[in-house]
């Protein structure tokens, strides 16, 4: 998958659950000069109970 979002440039999100924490993920690609030159996650913590709404 990260050969895929290199070569496309495309980010991934999603959310998962490990030991009863929710986190949110988002991985992207990192460019330098207008080229890839790695990747970045980000991994956010999502508190208990927090809101969801549906727009």
């Amino acid at each position: 998958m990260i050969k895929e979002m290199i070569a496309n440039g495309k980010s991934n999100t999603y959310t998962i659950e490990k030991n009863g924490i929710k986190k949110l993920i988002h991985q992207t690609p990192w460019y330098s000069n207008g080229k890839v030159a790695g990747m970045v996650e980000i991994s956010i913590e999502t508190p208990e109970g927090m809101p969801h709404r549906v727009r």
